[in-house]
């Protein structure tokens, strides 16, 4: 017997439950699996399906290319850490792979403001978090 969502929530309230949802109801806030599989979640910033949702020039004249098919969705760019921080003197490090050197912090973490624009199209299917309750 399968648990319903409202189980899990029961159970833990900071269980994360996973939909997928048409590109077109994407909103800014949507926590988007832009890898499903690999886990690389980001944050939805801005949606743009017609030319007068965009701000920026930029923005404005792709949607005016895609004629309707595509969604343009703009996502924050924070790129996961994936090994052990230890500290080499004041110096934060990383951890590198089997084969890899170790690296300084500052060349593995995301810089701030960083933004990925994602075309998705108008048909598409994209997974996203609940909003926590």
């Amino acid at each position: 017997m399968s648990e319903s969502r409202s189980d899990v929530r029961a159970v833990d309230s900071r269980a994360a439950v996973e939909f997928r949802v048409p590109a077109t109801d994407l909103r800014a806030g949507d926590l988007v699996n832009t890898t499903p599989g690999e886990d690389d979640w980001q944050e939805v910033v801005g949606v743009f399906q017609q030319e007068s949702d965009a701000k920026s020039d930029e923005i404005r004249s792709l949607v005016s290319t895609l004629g309707g098919r595509y969604v343009v969705v703009q996502l924050t760019d924070l790129a996961p850490v994936d090994g052990g921080v230890y500290f080499d003197g004041d110096a934060p490090m990383i951890y590198g792979d089997d084969e890899g050197q170790d690296v300084a912090i500052s060349e593995v973490v995301s810089g701030e403001d960083g933004i990925r624009t994602y075309l998705y199209t108008k048909y598409e299917l994209v997974s996203v978090r609940a909003a926590s309750s």
